[in-house]
């Protein structure tokens, strides 16, 4: 007869969370992740496991309605951003349930292991779980975003697990936490950006960079059904991700 805390195991693990006991590191980031969320929204492990498995139709179905409450003006995008809590769910599913992204995110850790960097920016990084893995892994890391729900839960989340990672509000604080960085990560926040703000972020960011600063970055552009917050790119956006590539401080 089977112990019943093997048969339990057994029927947690076609669950999100799984059995603590025999979890990997997927397993074990997913529900810490799940713990976090439920400590910072103050709703039950149930209620955050149902909506993290909507993945980013909350967030698409939020953004479609903002739309219809009044022109999209660079402001009323940026408040948006600020506002909305449905990014800590889509990221998390995303970056955590795709077994794809997850091994991807593990090779950036060992991609910057193998660089032997020690500062890095994540800019625009969100809920901060690229920022969180190299900062875990002995990397001086800085997580910047706007001052967000999504960035006030990755605050929330670094102190919880005492994470060493320095934040920066980058729509408040002029300044960065260091004034150069080895790299700069800009992870899918690109194509978020309207014209001017995108000539501000790629300004400032050239200038924390030194000549052997590599920027990676990675920008889908171009609005779809499921992901309608993407602007499209045209030859402007395209020189502003060039001049962010190439240029260092004059």
């Amino acid at each position: 007869m089977l112990h019943r805390g093997i048969i339990l195991c057994w029927l947690v693990a076609a669950t999100v969370l799984g059995c603590k006991g025999s979890e990997g590191p997927a397993r074990r980031a997913q529900r810490e992740y799940v713990e976090d969320v439920v400590a910072f929204t103050n709703t039950t492990e149930q209620e955050v496991r149902t909506k993290m498995g909507q993945g980013a139709v909350p967030l698409k179905d939020e953004w479609l309605a903002w739309e219809q409450q009044g022109p999209m003006t660079p402001e009323r995008i940026k408040t948006f951003y600020k506002q909305t809590k449905n990014y800590i769910y889509e990221l998390g599913h995303w970056h955590l349930w795709s077994s794809g992204k997850f091994k991807s995110d593990l090779a950036l850790v060992d991609d910057m292991r193998k660089k032997k960097v020690k500062t890095i920016l994540d800019f625009g990084g969100g809920v901060g779980i690229n920022a969180f893995d190299l900062a875990r892994a002995g990397f001086d890391v800085t997580l910047a975003d706007l001052d967000s729900e999504t960035l006030r839960f990755a605050a929330s989340r670094a102190e919880r697990r005492k994470v060493p990672l320095k934040i920066w509000r980058s729509d408040l604080e002029a300044k960065a936490p260091v004034p150069k960085y080895d790299i700069i990560l800009a992870l899918d926040v690109l194509e978020h950006l309207p014209k001017d703000e995108l000539d501000s972020v790629v300004d400032r960011l050239i200038q924390l960079k030194h000549p052997g600063t590599e920027v990676v970055i990675s920008a889908p552009f171009g609005r779809t059904a499921m992901h309608p917050m993407h602007l499209d790119a045209d030859e402007h956006t395209k020189q502003q991700v060039q001049r962010l590539q190439t240029e260092l401080p004059k």
